[in-house]
Parts: C-alpha cells; structure tokens; sequence
C-alpha cells in the first residue's frame, strides 16, 4: 500500500460555506480527501492534513498554529514513509493581513516542495513525490479578501513559474473547480469533487 499525505487549509479540512457564520465541515465522505480514499480503495492510505486558516509561510496575526512551513517536517516524518505529498496552499496567503503578492504567495508555496524534498519522509528515507496544487480564482467574496479577487487570478501564472523552476507538478484548480459564490473562498461539494477527481487522475498517471 502506498500513502498520500493531502496538507492545506480549510478546503482540505471540509470547511462548508453553507453552515457560515459557523464553523462545521461537510462529512469526510464529501470532503476531496475522503473522495479520493474512497476512488483509490485499497491501494493507497491518504492521510488528511487540513487546518482552517493555514498559510503556507506566514504567521496568522490572531490564532496561533497557522503557519505550515513549521508544522510541514514534523507532520511528513509522523505518517512516513510517504509516496506523494499534495500541498493545497495559497489561498488564505491572499488576504490583505498579509500583504503578499501573487508572485510571493507562490514562492511561499515552493519553500514548502523544498521542505518536502529535503525531509527524507519517502519510502528508504528518500524524497517523497509532490503535486502542488494551486487554489482556483475567488468567487463572490468575503469582506476580509474582499481585495484578493484580482490576486488570486494571478496565482496560476506565478505556481506555473515556481514549479517549473522546482521541477515540481502543477494541478491548477482554474476551470477544474471553482469556489462557492457563498463566500468566494471555499469549495463547495461539487467542488470537493472535482478536486478528488483532478488529484486521482494525476496519482494514476505517476503511479500507473
């Protein structure tokens, strides 16, 4: 059996947009990493790492925890030996508290591949495989990233140039899922679908 490490922000965890102003999560069921378990079956474990409100370098100004690039080594070496790492950031690295271009947001994200790369977390301590995957443009939007909607259409042309540069696999989410008009930022069940899809048809392409 091979294992898939999925580490992102509340779009991993199931954040649904529907429940707003409270917290819940749609049943593992409907969430992008219980689907693509369920597609996989047998052959492969996938280990769901998602955190509201995680960023991929940045530390939150309010809530302790956000930052990924500290929690990234200690999580790649609890569920070795890894096959593939899917990193699912960006899109909480828009908001205006941060102040980040797309063009940073994007090199943030790569730091993150290098840590995977460097971490020794894959099968005889070797380097796991990683698919980064860019978030989708904003929909209607939240207050808080009422100023990331033009940002966010930047992310695709910036994760391109920084994975190229990595040599690292790029699923970008734009015109394969989108975000729920609800609040712009989170994917809502037919997005956790077309997600779980787009990652499964790459996994079988590299892990044929």
């Amino acid at each position: 059996m091979r294992t898939l490490l999925c580490f992102g922000d509340s779009n991993t965890w199931g954040y649904d947009p529907e429940a707003a102003p409270r917290t819940e999560r749609y049943p593992r069921d409907v969430r992008w990493p219980g689907r693509l378990a369920r597609a996989l079956g047998d052959e492969w474990e996938v280990v769901a790492e998602g955190l509201n409100g995680r960023t991929a370098t940045r530390d939150d100004p309010i809530w302790e925890g956000r930052n990924g690039l500290p929690y990234l080594l200690p999580c790649l070496r609890s569920h070795a030996p890894l096959d593939l790492v899917v990193i699912y950031l960006g899109t909480n690295d828009v908001a205006e508290r941060y102040s980040l271009p797309a063009e940073d947001v994007a090199a943030c994200v790569g730091r993150l591949v290098k840590v995977v790369r460097t971490s020794e977390s894959g099968p005889g301590e070797s380097a796991p495989e990683v698919l980064v995957v860019c978030p989708p443009p904003f929909g209607k939007l939240d207050p808080l990233y009422a100023q990331g909607g033009e940002k966010s259409r930047q992310l695709g042309k910036w994760f391109a140039v920084v994975c190229e540069e990595l040599g690292c696999e790029l699923l970008d989410l734009d015109g394969v899922a989108a975000y729920s008009d609800l609040d712009g930022i989170h994917l809502d069940a037919e997005g956790h679908t077309a997600v779980a899809a787009a990652v499964e048809a790459r996994l079988r392409a590299r892990f044929p």
